[in-house]
């Protein structure tokens, strides 16, 4: 028969292995769960076969995202952050109807909108066109409301003489293609041109009713200007009024009589719309504008991306 100090030790015996027991249990399981956790981070690390990580899959849709932007003319980086060319229009979708005469009171003029027309979409299809393939070309949309116009009536003989054409051409840009990241940047603007030996100038696309001693003579005109900048440090690199015929300069061509610096064209004395505001609905002056326009873009743009000297500078005007 067990004594009193035979049941204590007993008792004590069994709660000691109870507690080895519970002891044993947490010990395995312990184990079991750092067994499962070492396998779940493993497969984290290196995935099941077959698959990638998020950061290709997350490049390659930035990749066509950008290449559909650029599609659609909008300022979007491309593919490493750069692109070849940045093409910018300014000229506006404007047309002029302008009447000059031997007077003062004979002159009248009219700036006729013409959004149908298409010009700034004819003007970089043609620019596009002429970039060699496989160089990525950006289009920027421009904004005239945020650049307000050049103050005129500061455009004296002193501020010709010192002011910094380039440093405010290059100040201009910067702003203009702001968010932008490409080597060159091609702008094409209008391009301005004395009428013959007169004091008068035109400027851009419009039609001119010249009413002299002889009779009227009406011209169809179609002026832009190309600048092309570096995209480091905005200097120009070359500019040159578009023209159809590269291989004569403005002085020459004048010389040879020409009446407009720049590509136009005669016209019928009854073309010259009776009212102005009927120009911007006459298909003729649109398609005249447009050929004359696509042609002396493609003449002169091949011929100043090319990799030779730059291309003659033109005498002529612009803004």
């Amino acid at each position: 028969m067990a004594t009193g100090r035979d049941k204590e030790y007993r008792s004590s015996a069994s709660c000691d292995r109870a507690a080895f027991d519970v002891l044993a249990r947490l010990v395995v399981v312990a184990a079991v769960l750092w067994c499962f956790s070492t396998s779940a981070s493993a497969q984290t690390k290196s995935g099941p076969p077959g698959t990638q990580t998020a950061g290709p899959a997350v490049k390659q849709a930035k990749s066509k995202s950008t290449t559909r932007r650029e599609a659609t003319g909008k300022p979007a980086p491309v593919a490493g952050g750069s692109c070849g060319f940045g093409v910018v229009v300014t000229t506006g979708d404007e047309f002029t109807v302008l009447t000059t005469g031997l007077t003062v009171f004979q002159n009248k003029k009219m700036v006729i909108p013409i959004p149908g027309w298409g010009l700034n979409d004819l003007i970089f299809a043609r620019t596009r066109a002429a970039i060699p393939a496989g160089v990525s070309v950006l289009r920027i949309p421009y904004n005239p409301a945020k650049f307000p116009p050049r103050d005129e009536s500061k455009d004296t003989l002193k501020d010709r003489l010192f002011r910094d054409l380039n440093a405010e051409l290059a100040g201009y840009m910067r702003e203009v293609v702001k968010g932008t990241n490409c080597r060159h940047y091609i702008q094409i603007l209008n391009s301005i041109s004395p009428i013959g030996t007169s004091n008068y100038t035109i400027r851009g696309f419009g039609i001119l009713n010249q009413d002299v001693v002889l009779g009227r003579r009406i011209y169809l005109y179609a002026l832009a200007f190309i600048r092309i900048f570096d995209g480091r440090d905005f200097s120009v690199v070359r500019q040159s009024s578009a023209l159809i015929n590269v291989h004569h300069s403005l002085v020459v061509q004048r010389l040879l009589g020409r009446q407009i610096s720049g590509p136009y064209r005669e016209l019928p004395a009854e073309t010259f719309p009776t009212r102005p505001e009927d120009a911007a609905d006459n298909p003729a002056l649109r398609d005249g504008v447009r050929a004359m326009l696509a042609e002396s873009l493609d003449k002169t743009l091949p011929f100043m991306l090319e990799v030779r000297p730059a291309a003659r500078q033109s005498d002529t005007k612009e803004r």
